[in-house]
């Protein structure tokens, strides 16, 4: 009971953390002010977390664990390549309804002195290593997916090597300074729809494109 209790506690606390470093950043975001938005006294916030960046990190570490549940269900119920598609509407709708994706964002960002979290690190040459804190996560997570799918045999045999991965990881990365400001749940299922109606073609062997579904699942919530 006492341990179910003080991990509601951490949770508030890291949800709180969120909502201030998403809305304020890093620097303007203080202790007191998220120990008051979760409803716990400065002393609880200290028992749980010793100071503001081992908070951040926190927000930043429960981002990387739901982004990776994500990538492995997709990876799991889907072809990799269709899983990487339905990744980038995950990613606009977490932008629009969750702070903790949109707050490890911006902390990796910010120049706060710490990275948090680290892209998974695929064979090969990487080029986008100088990427920091979240965007480096998923843009590992989109490599992932990009991967499998080149194991797959979904890829038409010219985009191997560089060219695709910059592409795609280029593309991917750009919906989060696409969508961070808010955009109509209409409006952002129509603007990734139309990315990967253009994207599939340059991807897969001709006349593969049409196997893939370039429209999320269900309706995107208002």
């Amino acid at each position: 009971m006492v341990q179910e209790r003080s991990e509601r506690t951490r949770g508030r606390l890291v949800e709180a953390g969120a909502a201030l470093f998403d809305r304020r950043g890093y620097a303007g975001a203080t202790l007191g002010e998220i120990a008051a938005a979760a409803g716990v006294t400065k002393g609880a916030l200290y028992f749980h977390f010793a100071s503001k960046e081992e908070l951040a990190r926190a927000v930043c570490e429960q981002a990387e664990r739901l982004l990776r549940l994500v990538c492995a269900d997709l990876r799991a119920s889907s072809s990799p390549l269709q899983g990487l598609i339905d990744a980038g509407y995950w990613l606009v709708d977490a932008l629009g309804a969750d702070p903790v994706i949109r707050a490890a964002f911006r902390l990796g960002r910010e120049d706060t002195g710490w990275q948090a979290g680290s892209g998974s690190a695929g064979p090969g040459p990487q080029p986008f290593a100088a990427m920091r804190g979240f965007h480096s996560v998923w843009a590992g997570a989109v490599r992932d997916l990009l991967a499998g799918a080149r194991r797959a045999g979904e890829l038409r045999e010219r985009s191997g090597g560089l060219g695709p991965e910059t592409l795609v990881v280029t593309a991917a990365c750009g919906l989060e300074v696409v969508f961070a400001d808010g955009c109509p749940a209409e409006e952002r299922a129509r603007r990734v729809g139309a990315l990967w109606d253009w994207l599939l073609p340059c991807l897969v062997p001709p006349g593969a494109a049409g196997g893939y579904r370039t429209r999320p699942l269900a309706p995107q919530p208002a």
